[in-house]
């Protein structure tokens, strides 16, 4: 397996690179919420990631069964794009979970995101890590893989830590460096996985906030405090062995494998992480060109759904860095940029990467109630698209079914108002044509039902508590399927009709079919002339 690993893991990566370098997670600990929930936050960034949402049933499986294990491409149906690559023993049992690109949360519910890494080879020693963690990579396991399989077979965030460690340790890891939040509403915990059988995991304290964006984040680990660090036994051997550290560096007591084997110098990620932090924990007077930021942050003000959410929206607003300014926003103040039109790549002297993005293909914010029985404890509040133009609806693990929107079309099929994804991209695109007056009125459109949602749900949740308590649980999770497929379709049509509405109030560059002139500014700061004819006289 291992000598044609490799090759393998070459073709992944190129897929992988091409797809994933866009996420930013969070990871909330239960006593830094407002509500004593804990809460894990993924936007799947790409432009050709699969969108389709679907639930894998919970499964017994006879003695001896073999669990497929697959590459997963992008750009296709999931049932339409997965290659078999190798087999490992199966689980007596398998629980119900859903995913979308990437599986999230189960029945149980254990949730987590995910964060695709990149590595700067701009030194000898980064130079070296790339070498031997991507271009010398093994193994059989990948991102995908290793979050079905702890969803399927785990409960709890510790032991999900250790299955994942366990396999990347047996099997080896070929693909790109992942960061993976983690928490089953008691414990949260982050997940590094660096290449090859190199992965750490860290315990984020429970009154605080973990952020991640497109790097590895793990530093300064005390590797002897197996209460809250779990890591690769050989890690601080490995990184000896093949040069990555001298002998006398080899501190378990003080140990970075984010440093050691991914380490990154990008603005792209870094500034992402200050924002999230400076938002949260504005007290903690971060600087925006620092390189590394405190692992976690206490927040100022307990978080809740809504201010996560507000942060995956996000675009630097109010800072020095505001994409709604200068002339690339346009007229009207749009954030959006779209990088790749530039021809640059992915370089710093680009416009700053916002944790908003075009590229997003959905959002989801888990948020996990360990006080509550396990088939509810876990709600996924998801939304298709850019979280600044969209909507989230909550959804369970434990549901019997999802409305036919969540598996209706692909980016590569033609619009179709069937389906969910496609009528969020729609009014995401809309928003570009005129983006603050439209974006107001996106908020407007959505924020009294999500309010609703939010101030609903718990009770919700009492109620089929207290059902699943006194032994009618049929009836408990009758409660969620019916509110939470009621809310799925009923944002959709709704959602549809507002595309309609801006599509007709805002088309031909008018409103209401009636033409206004740019800012004053902006129309100067474009002007490109002559406009007047050399003896002064002109015309409109």
């Amino acid at each position: 397996m291992k000598k044609a690993a490799p090759l393998v893991g070459l073709i992944a990566s190129l897929v992988l690179s091409s797809a994933a370098f866009g996420c930013t997670v969070f990871a909330v600990g239960k006593n830094a919420s407002a509500d004593g929930t804990a809460m894990i936050s993924h936007t799947c960034d790409s432009l050709s990631d699969h969108f389709g949402l679907k639930l894998i049933a919970a499964a017994d499986h006879p003695a001896g069964s073999e669990r497929l294990i697959t590459q997963h491409g992008v750009g296709k149906a999931p049932d339409e794009a997965d290659v078999p690559m190798s087999k490992i023993p199966e689980a007596p049992h398998t629980y119900r979970y859903l995913t979308s690109q990437y599986a999230f949360i189960n029945e149980k519910g254990l949730a987590m995101g995910e964060s695709t890494m990149s590595m700067t080879a701009d030194d000898e020693h980064s130079q070296r890590a790339k070498k031997l963690m991507i271009e010398n990579a093994f193994g059989l396991m990948n991102c995908y893989n290793l979050q079905e399989i702890a969803l399927e077979r785990c409960a709890t965030a510790r032991e999900a830590v250790e299955l994942m460690g366990q396999l990347v340790s047996k099997y080896g890891w070929f693909s790109d460096g992942e960061t993976m939040p983690i928490t089953d509403g008691n414990e949260t915990w982050v997940f590094e996985v660096y290449g090859n059988t190199m992965w750490a995991a860290w315990r984020v304290p429970d009154d605080e906030i973990f952020v991640a964006a497109n790097r590895a984040r793990l530093c300064h680990l005390d590797l002897t405090d197996k209460a809250n660090v779990l890591a690769a036994p050989d890690m601080i051997d490995y990184a000896v062995k093949n040069g990555l550290i001298s002998p006398k560096d080899a501190n378990p007591k003080d140990f970075s494998p984010a440093e050691v084997f991914y380490p990154t110098i990008r603005l792209y990620s870094s500034l992402r992480e200050w924002r999230a932090l400076s938002v949260f924990a504005p007290s903690a007077k971060l600087d925006p060109w620092a390189y590394r930021f405190p692992l976690s942050v206490k927040p100022d003000k307990k978080v809740t759904v809504a201010d996560l959410f507000a942060l995956q929206g996000d675009w630097y607003g109010g800072t020095p860095f505001d994409l709604s300014k200068g002339k690339a926003a346009g007229p009207w103040g749009n954030p959006t940029r779209y990088r790749k039109q530039l021809n640059l790549g992915y370089k710093d002297c680009e416009y700053p990467r916002a944790i908003n993005d075009y590229r997003q293909t959905y959002v989801q914010i888990c948020q996990v109630d360990g006080r509550l029985p396990d088939e509810i404890k876990g709600v996924v509040w998801f939304g298709y698209g850019a979280a600044d133009t969209t909507y989230l609806t909550p959804l369970w693990a434990s549901m019997s079914e999802l409305p036919a929107l969540y598996s209706t079309g692909t980016r590569r099929t033609p619009y179709t108002p069937e389906s969910g994804w496609w009528s969020c991209i729609r009014v995401q695109s809309i928003a570009d044509w005129r983006y603050q007056p439209i974006r107001a009125e996106i908020h407007e459109a959505r924020t009294p039902r999500m309010n609703e949602q939010f101030a609903r749900v718990p009770e919700l949740l009492k109620q089929s508590a207290e059902l699943i308590n006194k032994g009618d649980r049929s009836a408990g999770l009758e409660l969620i399927q019916k509110y939470a497929y009621d809310q799925a379709q009923g944002w959709h049509d709704e959602w549809l009709k507002l595309g309609d509405r801006l599509f007709s109030k805002y088309c031909l560059g008018a409103i209401d079919m009636n033409l206004t002139p740019f800012p004053k500014e902006w129309a100067e700061s474009i002007a490109d002339g002559p406009f007047v004819r050399p003896d002064g006289t002109g015309g409109k």
